[in-house]
């Protein structure tokens, strides 16, 4: 496997890639109106824009993007200053080792940044992960009205 930047080449597999977890994935755990609102901030022509001020990388192997995560880069002393965004996986690939992997190189790609702290809003079904991979869920940030969990880690 292989991961690199995004390409404006590639963002039509990536939004549906998120597409199909939003409809096959966080559905199950999230209300109609949230699965759409992700689905209208998620299309090619927002992941574009996104693509100037969020680092998006996507996992290759031999069939294509299987998946896709990126470090968003937010300012002020109060709020985060680097998040987890636009972290999906293929659903028939979840489990099998490639969130690990996009989530390793994530948190390399944050210590390259000497973050201090690094945060992820989480859909109610990828909590567990991300809880097995470090985070803790913050008890400051709540964002209930869209469905979201954050979970911050402290960065060595």
């Amino acid at each position: 496997m292989k991961i690199r930047r995004i390409q404006e080449a590639d963002l039509w597999t990536v939004a549906y890639i998120i597409r199909r977890n939003l409809d096959e994935v966080m559905a199950e755990q999230h209300s109609p109106a949230v699965i759409e609102k992700y689905k209208n901030q998620n299309t090619q022509e927002k992941l574009l824009k996104q693509m100037d001020w969020k680092e998006i990388y996507v996992v290759e192997d031999h069939s294509g993007i299987i998946a896709t995560g990126a470090i968003a880069s937010f300012g002020g002393q109060n709020k985060p200053r680097y998040s987890i965004s636009n972290f999906f996986v293929k659903p028939e690939l979840q489990h099998k080792g490639v969130g690990k992997l996009l989530m390793e190189h994530l948190l390399n790609e944050a210590r390259k940044k000497n973050a201090l702290t690094l945060h992820v809003p989480s859909s109610n079904n990828a909590v567990a992960f991300y809880e097995k991979m470090g985070f803790v869920t913050d008890k400051i940030q709540d964002d209930r009205e869209d469905e979201i969990t954050w979970l911050t880690m402290a960065m060595k």
